[in-house]
């Protein structure tokens, strides 16, 4: 024999179909899609209206959208002055009445940056080219003064 292993005697190697069977053909798999946060910018996702992110977004005190966003531990947004004036009469979170002072107040740079690409894109989708410009140079200006 040439080294191969034989199953009981009987010359076929171990593993190896028998001289009756044919193999299956071989199908390709396709790859399964990337997962939405591959798929980028270019996604079909819709982005949401300002009206459906305006609920989303809004503070807990003055039910507007959230002004220079400030988070505290238990999680919540809340509009920086919201806050800050609610923590001059009491040392709680409005939302869930956890202890808070104005020291545990973190700026929540997520939503902010989340607000202001929002906002300048419902701008450039409503806005008339003179507005877009203008407020172009005037987000240049307050840039420039940081």
């Amino acid at each position: 024999m040439d080294g191969a292993l034989t199953a009981g005697g009987s010359g076929t190697e171990i593993g190896a179909p028998a001289p009756s069977e044919k193999s299956a053909p071989v199908i390709p798999r396709e790859s399964p899609p990337p997962p939405p946060a591959a798929q980028g910018e270019g996604s079909s996702i819709p982005a949401p209206s300002m009206e459906e992110l305006d609920k989303d977004v809004l503070c807990p005190i003055c039910m507007q959208v959230v002004k220079d966003a400030f988070l505290t531990p238990c999680g919540h947004s809340f509009c920086y002055m919201c806050i800050v004036t609610h923590l001059k009469n009491k040392s709680d979170c409005p939302c869930c009445s956890h202890y808070l002072t104005k020291k545990q107040l973190y700026p929540n740079f997520l939503l902010n940056k989340l607000l202001m690409k929002t906002t300048a894109h419902h701008i450039s989708k409503t806005a008339l080219p003179v507005e877009q410009f203008c407020r172009a140079i005037q987000e240049l200006h307050r840039k420039m003064r940081q």
